[in-house]
């Protein structure tokens, strides 16, 4: 997962255009009886999510989560007794759509229940880690307008008592969780240390709040240090839930076997061919990195421009002014690696982790993956005002149609010929990818409690092809988001795979009329839904669906 356009400024920044994607068939734009009334029932069941707040702190008790569980449990026989056989396919989408999402906070509720089993849950400062808490402080740069300063004194002073009431919820932590929540801490001590600090020069009332918030972490790191060596070892869901997950959640038609079949056949496949093209570049020297802030960002640019200008002069995809180099954007700096005890990322001598390692010699596939892939995604987003469709989604229900369309677009820049005259950037290609098939078996051994966090971060760190060793800062991140976000790790590729799939479906079913512009375009208008949903809705199959429902 890498994230790398300031997404949240970019989202608040853009203006309220219409698609500019294929347009959305005319049975998508009626209104079926009964539709609003799932309408409302999705926006009564997107307030309900978020726990109570009680002084400032989301209440994960035992007596608030057993009551919201219950509650979950009326929210959905609700949505049961919604009678949506006679609608539109597009309206029958978004009840499974809704559906899924309501199934996902059950699986939080029933089985995953952070609250009570993962320390690192219980993060106040929302710096990139993975799953996190209701109200987690993304922390400003400093100075702070006056105004602001009261709201944030009374989050930093909320710190304290949250993280009394974590020792109290974590009633059943796992140690691999409890280790990723002492490795956390002493992120945002240092972070909680160096705010106070800065304060002291431009905002002096944050200085007793984010100290105290700093004594409350290292409290909290003191008690998970001495209880983790006690505590039950592996933090996966086990392999019967990881299956419900999967075909319930995701909406994804494999099981886990399935895609540890596919995720091996794939990661031998991007290794062979990436030993095929380093012959064929035998002799040329691999690209050497950019050493310096102004020679990342001229090379970025020139990426980013080359990159668009292939895509949308190739007819590709339709790609919208709005979607363009953003000059502010800068490199993505991983939540390990915002510690400020650590150097600054080009100070030398260079200790570049493994997407840098990629992205310093030639962004171009990376590129891809998050300029059309992600970057496009959450500006075209913001922009559907589709009641269901357009509010941002829960539970990780879309997740491998996301992780899937980006990493879907690195492979396609070389298969279309972006890549033709930079032989190291095709090699560069095929380490990428076979490091993303890696992923896969750390997930599944990790969610099916075979594998420890440390077995799964040394078979990443081993089968990657080149540039990743021991402490990297992409294999510490991964394996952390995958063991407590289930489906994550394999999103990637059977997100690819699933979108593959449905291409070569459309395909077949068009015959020589199939265009690729077009079969682009309307997988992206359907949204950021499960991309079995994208199916049933584009060909009109719902053999999938109808085992999901």
């Amino acid at each position: 997962m890498i994230r790398k356009f300031r997404l949240a400024a970019a989202l608040l920044a853009a203006p309220v255009l219409p698609l500019a994607v294929a347009a959305i068939p005319a049975h998508a734009q009626q209104t079926p009886a009964g539709y609003e009334a799932l309408v409302a029932l999705n926006t009564e069941f997107r307030a309900f999510v978020p726990p109570p707040m009680i002084a400032g702190v989301p209440d994960y008790s035992p007596p608030a989560m057993a009551k919201q569980y219950a509650e979950l449990q009326r929210f959905q026989a609700r949505l049961k007794a919604i009678d949506d056989s006679a609608w539109p396919v597009a309206q029958r989408v978004d009840y499974m759509l809704v559906l899924a999402e309501m199934r996902g906070m059950e699986f939080q509720h029933r089985v995953v229940q952070p609250w009570k089993k993962d320390p690192a849950f219980y993060s106040t400062t929302n710096l990139g880690f993975g799953p996190k808490m209701h109200g987690a402080i993304r922390l400003p740069q400093l100075p702070m307008a006056a105004a602001d300063v009261p709201a944030l004194v009374a989050r930093l002073n909320a710190v304290p008592a949250a993280l009394d009431q974590a020792r109290a919820n974590l009633t059943d932590a796992r140690g691999d969780l409890a280790r990723l929540g002492i490795w956390q801490k002493q992120v945002e001590i240092n972070v909680y240390g160096e705010l106070a600090t800065a304060a002291a020069k431009t905002n002096p009332q944050l200085v007793a709040p984010a100290r105290r918030a700093r004594d409350a972490a290292i409290k909290f790191k003191a008690w998970l240090e001495s209880i983790e060596a006690k505590l039950p070892a592996y933090g996966g869901v086990g392999i019967d839930n990881y299956n419900w997950y999967l075909k319930n959640v995701l909406l994804t038609p494999y099981t886990s076997e399935e895609i540890r079949t596919i995720g091996e056949r794939e990661y031998e496949r991007q290794v062979a061919f990436l030993k095929i093209e380093e012959h064929r570049n035998r002799g040329i020297p691999m690209i050497e990195p950019v050493q310096t802030r102004a020679a990342f960002d001229a090379k970025r640019v020139e990426e980013d421009n080359d990159l668009l200008r292939f895509l949308r002069d190739g007819d590709w995809m339709t790609i919208p002014d709005y979607l363009k180099h953003d000059p502010e954007e800068g490199p993505y700096v991983f939540p390990f690696e915002k510690d400020p005890s650590k150097p600054g990322l080009f100070d030398p001598p260079l200790n570049l982790h493994f997407f840098f390692q990629a992205e310093f010699r030639d962004g171009r596939p990376l590129r891809a993956h998050n300029l059309p892939g992600h970057a496009f995604d959450g500006l075209q987003y913001a922009q559907d005002k589709r009641p269901i469709r357009g509010g941002g989604r829960l539970f990780f229900v879309n997740g491998l149609r996301s992780e899937g369309w980006a990493f879907y677009l690195e492979e396609m820049i070389l298969q279309a010929g972006l890549l033709e005259d930079r032989p190291k950037a095709r090699e560069i290609d095929y380490i990428l990818g076979a490091k993303r098939a890696a992923r896969i078996l750390p997930e599944l051994k990790m969610q099916a409690n075979e594998w420890t966090w440390a077995q799964a971060n040394a078979s990443l760190i081993a089968r990657t092809p080149k540039w990743m060793k021991t402490g990297d800062a992409v294999a510490q991140f991964d394996i952390e988001l995958y063991l407590r976000q289930p489906g994550y790790g394999i999103g990637y590729y059977m997100g690819k795979v699933e979108l593959e799939k449905l291409l070569s479906e459309r395909a077949m079913q068009l015959g020589d009329t199939f265009d690729i512009k077009t079969f682009h375009d309307q997988f992206r208008a359907a949204g950021t839904i499960p991309i079995s949903l994208i199916r049933w809705e584009m060909t009109g199959r719902d053999d999938e669906i109808r085992m999901m429902r």
